[in-house]
């Protein structure tokens, strides 16, 4: 006989979104028949986070070791450049005036609240049907790879190795990198996500429909 869960199991498992206890005696179905299905979902999402981490990182190394600090090259003329700086404030430049011990707070509460909402988007999407799967994989993939990146940077030298810039008429745009991309390329996809799973919300429970309590007609003699 299977040993009932501990409070922490029951915990983790509400944080991945899972209805695995059970609801009658003897019955092992969560809310939806998924809940008792293995979640295979981390897999993709971190495979693309590593690769994610891995480009922005090795560009970075790259950067710097062409591109002096605070250098500017033209690598398609008039349109894309490398300027390499070092970015001590957070995303966008926001929370510059802070000092340090402040943006340091902000980023791991930023770091925290982002773990715990991934988390439970990893755990319910693998209840989405397949074809909708890939969305939250690929967007849970691009957000944590692209905070890997930059948070991985800052726990070295608390700073971020920005260098992609583009020009926008007669200025060059403050640069970026992969890790800066990869955030902004997973925004977008939050919206199908969320509507993939309000589709599945809709169709909880109609895929298993009750039996009839109808009893059957007795034989008439």
């Amino acid at each position: 006989m299977n040993a009932p869960p501990t409070p922490l199991q029951r915990f983790t498992r509400r944080l991945m979104g899972e209805r695995r206890t059970a609801h009658r005696p003897g019955s092992g179905h969560g809310r939806r028949a998924s809940d008792s299905q293995p979640m295979h979902g981390w897999q993709p999402a971190f495979r693309i986070a590593v690769g994610v981490a891995l480009l922005d990182w090795a560009t970075k190394f790259a950067v710097a070791a062409w591109v002096p600090m605070d250098g500017f090259r033209e690598v398609v003329p008039g349109r894309v450049a490398f300027w390499h700086v070092r970015n001590r404030a957070m995303i966008l430049g926001l929370w510059d005036n802070l000092p340090l011990n402040g943006r340091k707070a902000l980023a791991l509460v930023a770091a925290v609240l982002a773990i715990l909402v991934l988390v439970q988007i990893v755990g319910r999407a693998h209840r989405l049907a397949r074809n909708h799967q890939r969305w939250a994989w690929l967007f849970v993939g691009l957000i944590c790879g692209g905070m890997v990146g930059n948070l991985g940077e800052r726990v070295i030298h608390w700073g971020v190795t920005d260098y992609l810039s583009f020009r926008w008429g007669e200025y060059w745009l403050p640069p970026g990198n992969v890790a800066d991309i990869a955030l902004f390329a997973a925004i977008p996809l939050a919206i199908p996500v969320i509507v993939f799973e309000m589709m599945g919300r809709r169709r909880r429970g109609r895929a298993h429909p009750q039996p009839s309590s109808r009893a059957a007609p007795s034989a008439r003699s």
